[in-house]
């Protein structure tokens, strides 16, 4: 295995998965909740370093909030300590479609810096129902790029990156999740892509051909951290304008 194939298998192995030590829903019983995109969103905290990274997260509304730009995440540091942020909805959603755009300058990341939108359900079932966009370069010099997975990633049918070529720091993103298949595409700008002109944005799209989680207890989250803690050069700011989830209809 390369370097490439090294970096990706240590990389997606720990993006957003959960030690057996620790789950993500045990930090912290009375966690901060904030609302957007018409969804209680609860905030991820901790003070020791835990998954994915492993990392610090912070949970403080200087750290984590929403305004009418729409919800910030950060990696700042605390101290002498870096601390990412994370948040994943109260409530359970399934299959359906995801739709969210982000003004975020991706290609100034440093290399340890990672976005993740992603499915994710704490039964270690089915790879935990996990459904990936995440925009990151997994400490490679060559720059950020993006990516879609359906874990495991472990075949190459299994994920998809590509050099978004961005123009600007606005992106629209879309998964749609159904029983037969999963659909992922990205956009310039903070497109509607049920517009008509939506084509003329487009950056990438991908159909996943094999068989799709089932939706089980799922929730979604969002969030910004280092990849193996390394310690970023400077703070980074990602704002999240928009989130929209459509169940399937039955």
């Amino acid at each position: 295995m390369g370097r490439i194939g090294l970096i990706l298998l240590f990389a997606l192995s720990c993006t957003s998965c959960v030690s057996a030590a620790t789950t993500v829903d045990s930090f912290d019983l009375k966690r901060r909740e904030l609302e957007f995109g018409g969804f209680t969103w609860k905030v991820k905290a901790s003070t020791d370093p835990v998954a994915p990274g492993p990392n610090r997260y912070a949970g403080t509304p200087d750290a984590i909030w929403v305004d009418e730009r729409g919800l910030h995440l950060t990696i700042d540091q605390q101290g002498d300590e870096w601390y990412a942020t994370e948040i994943f909805t109260k409530q359970r959603v399934g299959y359906g479609t995801y739709t969210f755009s982000v003004d975020t300058d991706a290609s100034s990341y440093d290399p340890s810096v990672v976005a993740g939108f992603f499915t994710w359900d704490t039964a270690p079932v089915e790879f935990n129902r996990e459904i990936d966009i995440e925009f990151a370069a997994w400490s490679d010099p060559g720059g950020t790029k993006f990516q879609y997975v359906v874990q495991p990633y472990t075949s190459p049918d299994r994920i998809e990156v590509f050099d978004p070529k961005l123009q600007g720091s606005y992106t629209t993103h879309r998964i749609v999740w159904t029983p037969q298949s999963i659909e992922f595409s990205s956009y310039h700008g903070p497109v509607d892509p049920d517009a008509p002109e939506a084509h003329m944005n487009l950056m990438h799209r991908w159909r996943f051909e094999g068989t799709p989680p089932t939706e089980g207890r799922v929730r979604f989250r969002i969030n910004l951290w280092l990849f193996g803690g390394e310690p970023p050069t400077k703070r980074t700011e990602m704002v999240v304008t928009s989130f929209t989830f459509q169940p399937l209809e039955r």
